[in-house]
């Protein structure tokens, strides 16, 4: 691999970074958000106090961008980074500079010239103009690998070591198992309006990658050739690594999720807060291609959704009396509550959501 080291000072990776010549979407890259209130506070803290920070490392291609040159719009070849390790602490640098968070209140002074100024509660506009000085100025290393020198093989590894001393989630580092290419595609499933709008994953899920674990479960489970003893995030991240070797099945897998994922957008016009929870999330798009298969249209799929919700959870009416207007019960609920990630748990509930659609569908004569 060819690699450069170089310099650069806060300011200038302001400006790569609004101009789209450093990114931090590269594919194995965990999610941002992963630090806590004091420990941005502590990096801008050490920035102003000119204390050293770890390096950043980068995988640098050539690109070729629009950038205005004396007031004309030319072409331009330029070298565009993507973060492999200290994306936390670019992209957090970043928003604090562009005032969208102030510092923890536990934020000690900083001493600059023999001066000293308060940090504590301020967003970067409120600081005194000789740290945010010292802020703008300070250098940061950077090593770029080029992407020409390197095959995935290598930086998947070279992340892997990168990282060995960090606090990955599982799922985080099942990323890097699967490799550049399914961490890609499995990006783009969990990037489908489905997840991001309709769904109800928590932020704490989204941060910590949980809608993509809820993705690959779902291919695991409708995946005859891995058998899995649980449901657990540990499980999960062994499957991923049977992606490299079977890809043909995966990629029909990744195929049906989809399809899945784009019939419950006609079903479904807002949130769904029940059955697009992540513990139900898998369920729910099995049922969903099991309706495709028998040619159910969305909004027939909508009313069994409506009636399934109705045996789960029964509401209540205003006097206090369940409301019974679905005829057709189900034990679903036998299989949710302590011990979700079982097998036996998990296929419950899959095999349970399915039997109520197709006895639904039956009963309402949607299919003979």
């Amino acid at each position: 691999m060819d690699i450069q080291n170089n310099r650069f000072g806060v300011k200038q990776f302001m400006s790569m970074i609004d101009r789209g010549t450093v990114r931090s979407d590269y594919p194995i890259q965990r999610a941002g958000g992963q630090w806590k209130p004091l420990q941005k506070s502590y990096l801008i803290h050490s920035l102003a106090q000119s204390y050293p920070i770890p390096p950043l490392y980068f995988l640098g291609d050539k690109e070729t961008i629009e950038v205005v040159k004396k007031g004309k719009t030319v072409e331009e070849l330029v070298t565009v980074r993507s973060v492999l390790d200290g994306k936390q602490r670019l992209t957090n640098l970043y928003e604090f500079i562009k005032n969208e968070y102030k510092l923890d209140p536990a934020t000690p002074d900083v001493k600059i010239d023999g001066m000293e100024y308060e940090m504590e509660g301020k967003f970067f506009e409120e600081l005194d103009e000789e740290v945010q000085d010292a802020i703008l100025s300070a250098g940061l290393l950077c090593y770029t690998i080029d992407a020409n020198t390197a095959s995935d093989e290598e930086i998947e590894d070279l992340f892997f070591r990168m990282n060995n001393g960090s606090p990955l989630t599982i799922q985080q580092k099942a990323k890097a198992h699967m490799g550049v290419e399914w961490a890609t595609r499995i990006q783009e499933l969990g990037n489908h309006v489905l997840v991001t709008e309709l769904s109800a994953f928590s932020k704490t899920q989204i941060v910590s990658e949980g809608h993509l674990t809820a993705v690959i479960q779902t291919m695991m489970m409708m995946d005859d050739s891995f058998h899995y003893k649980n449901v657990s995030q540990k499980v999960i991240s062994e499957y991923t690594e049977t992606f490299k070797e079977d890809t043909e099945r995966k990629l029909l897998l990744c195929e049906k999720v989809k399809d899945a994922m784009d019939y419950l957008v006609d079903v479904f016009s807002s949130k769904e807060k029940l059955l697009l929870k992540k513990v139900h999330f898998p369920m729910t798009l099995v049922t969903a291609l099991r309706a495709k298969e028998l040619e159910i249209e969305p909004e027939d799929f909508r009313d069994w959704v409506l009636a399934f919700k109705e045996a789960f959870k029964p509401s209540k009416k205003k006097d206090g009396t369940e409301n019974t207007i679905t005829i057709i019960p189900t034990n679903y609920k036998d299989f949710t509550g302590k011990g979700t990630t079982d097998r036996d748990k998990a296929e419950g509930r899959m095999k349970e959501m399915v039997r109520h659609f197709e006895e639904y569908a039956k009963v309402h004569k949607l299919i003979s």
